[in-house]
Order: structure tokens, then sequence, then C-alpha cells
């Protein structure tokens, strides 16, 4: 028998926790309204249970709304390292349900890779939704996160980021300069 000196690469898993922070489900319920576009208003909207890490921001603030969203920025960056669990948290006015990973992936295989098992199985939603972890300034004012949805055909999605500053106690769309990729299909 002869001895390999092949390495193979060990990946390891990451068990997803709860995604436990207050203020950030108060962002998902400033920003979803206008994600859970549905069909009726019987519908329900489906969404991601796992976080999926996302690593790059798409945000190009200018000098000065560096200042006001950089520390926003930087702790989207740290949050989105690692998959976290959505809790049932959501303060939105349609009805939700929540998926695994392994639950939307099961629904996409039974079409191909397409919406089509999705719609099988839960006829009356609006769609699948995927959030990202918010990311924070240090006084918790200012939020940015990244929100996603799949509504149908592959022709049929969008997300892009959110920048939001609590006021009075509301999170609200923030004004600033710079630039930032969104997508549309």
């Amino acid at each position: 028998m002869s001895s390999s000196n092949t390495s193979w690469p060990i990946v390891p898993q990451v068990t997803p926790v709860p995604y436990e922070t207050p203020e950030a489900y108060e962002v998902y319920a400033a920003i979803l309204p206008s994600e859970c576009r549905g069909r009726t208003q019987s519908e329900t909207t489906r969404h991601s249970r796992k976080h999926h890490p996302l690593r790059y921001v798409a945000l190009s603030p200018d000098a000065d709304s560096a200042k006001l969203i950089g520390s926003a920025i930087t702790d989207y960056i740290q949050q989105n390292q690692h998959p976290w669990l959505l809790q049932p948290r959501l303060t939105i006015e349609k009805p939700y349900v929540l998926l695994s990973p392994e639950q939307i992936e099961s629904t996409f295989r039974r079409k191909s890779g397409r919406l089509g098992g999705f719609w099988a199985m839960y006829p009356d939603s609006g769609g699948i939704i995927e959030l990202s972890a918010v990311g924070f300034n240090s006084n918790k004012t200012v939020a940015v996160v990244y929100s996603g949805h799949r509504c149908g055909s592959p022709l049929c999605g969008g997300g892009g980021f959110s920048v939001l500053q609590s006021k009075d106690g509301k999170w609200q769309p923030l004004p600033w300069k710079g630039s930032q990729c969104m997508w549309v299909s």
C-alpha cells in the first residue's frame, strides 16, 4: 500500500444560533411591509429561518455619510460572519412561516430548482424573503440590513440593502449619500 500526502480540506460545520437581538426584529418590521407585497391580502409570506452569511456589503457611502453609517456597516460585516436562526418575533401584518434551509431546499428539488415545488407546498404564499443579520452603530440608532425576495419565476425577485435610523422609537429610511448595488430579476 502506498501512502498519499494528499490533504483533504476540512470544512467546519457551523451550527446557527438563535438570533436574539430585539432591535433587529424592529428593523425587520420596518422593512418587511415593502417586501411583503403579495397577490392577495390573505397570502402567507414564507421567510428563510436561517440567515445566510453575507460577508460583503454593496454600500459605499461618501465621506460625510461614512461618519454616520460606517460603524453600522462594520457591525453588519461582523454579524454576518456566521449563520443565525431567525426566531418567530416578526411583528408584521401578514402571517408568515419561518422555514429551515432544509425545507426550502426540499421545495426547490421538487421542480428542478425553481419555486414550482415551493408553490405546490405553499400555494397561498407571496414568496420567499431572505434577511441578513442587522448591523448597528454603537448606540443602535443606525442599522444596515440586506433583504431579498423570490416570488415565482426565475425572473421575479430582487434584493438590496436598507439603511435605517431610529427616530422617536421608530425605524425609518436614513438619507445618505454614496452608491449601492441592488438586484432585480
